[in-house]
């Protein structure tokens, strides 16, 4: 009779020592791909923060850029050829259009302006909440009018006439506005007391009260060029999320913001001092000797990121831009 075979069966499954070496595994293979995540991510938020800082410098040049190379432009006559006569009573800045105020650069402390801002004892028309130790640049110019503008239709019949201009009822005036009207020989500026719009022309009048006088330097003719006058105040001050930001003030009116993460704002003015119309030598605003002999601009901007924690030691981005702008109208 044969004897059953008995044969001793082994535990299947992972022992200790293998489980132990699945979870270390594991575990380095976890701490990796949180690594890579993880760096992935700061990648990303700190391209992400770059873009923007690039974008909004970018923006902020342009706008600073295009504004200084228009400085003075009052159509077909040089401010060095053709001063306006400003009969407007209450003229932003220093109360002047000419080729020593065309452009101005102040310095503001957190208490008072380098140079006093307008040339003037009065701090009613300075601009408020400006961050202290920044650059303020401010900028006067003619420029054409949105859906009017141009020429006169017709020759004013004597020199306190309304203007006529072609135009429509979208033509971007209201009364208040600064006009300039110039015909290269002569200029005049003066504030819009009236205006009447129809479907082909536009009506303006310039009567006293907001102005010296009604009177022109004379009758313009039909080869009288119509532009809106604008004074630019740029500076940086705090945004309504406490974000630092680029702002604009025109004519006085209040100020708009342009864009935000501008940190700081440092400009140097390129004086010409040997009058060959190239600057000789770049200075900031409350050393300018005169501003007539001004025929560039360097900016310097440093741009902040929003965020907190984008570089490795967990601060904000910053950048700096410059740039060199010549003002188009006291080049040769």
């Amino acid at each position: 009779m044969r004897q059953p075979i008995y044969h001793k069966t082994r535990n299947a499954g992972f022992g200790l020592v293998e489980i132990l070496i699945a979870l270390v595994l594991g575990m380095i293979m976890t701490i990796g791909m949180t690594n890579v995540f993880l760096s992935s991510k700061q990648a990303y938020r700190t391209q992400d923060a770059l873009s923007v800082i690039q974008e909004n410098g970018r923006y902020a040049m342009e706008v600073l850029a295009r504004n200084i190379r228009m400085s003075g432009y009052q159509g077909c006559g040089n401010l060095a050829a053709v001063v306006p006569n400003v009969l407007a009573n209450n003229m932003p800045g220093s109360g002047t259009f000419s080729s020593n105020q065309s452009i101005r650069g102040y310095e503001y402390s957190g208490s008072a302006f380098s140079p006093l801002y307008g040339d003037t004892g009065s701090t009613s028309d300075d601009p408020t909440s400006v961050k202290a130790g920044s650059d303020v640049i401010t900028v006067s110019r003619a420029e054409r009018v949105d859906s009017c503008g141009g020429n006169l239709n017709s020759a004013m019949t004597s020199d306190s006439a309304t203007l006529t201009i072609n135009g429509n009822t979208s033509c971007d005036l209201a009364v208040n506005d600064y006009i300039l009207i110039t015909d290269c020989e002569t200029s005049d500026l003066f504030q819009i007391t009236g205006i009447s719009k129809s479907s082909t022309e536009v009506q303006i009048s310039h009567g006293s009260g907001s102005n010296s006088s009604a009177r022109l330097s004379k009758p313009y003719s039909t080869d009288g060029q119509v532009f809106k006058f604008i004074h630019s105040d740029f500076f940086l001050r705090q945004n309504s999320f406490g974000q630092p930001a680029l702002f604009v003030r025109e004519n006085g009116g209040t100020p708009q913001e342009l864009v935000d993460g501008i940190q700081d704002l440092e400009l140097l003015y390129g004086e010409d001092t040997n009058s060959d119309l190239a600057a000789d030598q770049y200075v900031d605003g409350a050393t300018v000797a005169n501003w007539a002999n001004v025929t560039s601009v360097r900016m310097d901007l440093t741009l902040v990121s929003k965020s907190q924690n984008v570089t490795v030691d967990s601060q904000a981005l910053t950048q700096q831009m410059n740039a060199t702008v010549g003002i188009r109208n006291k080049l040769p």
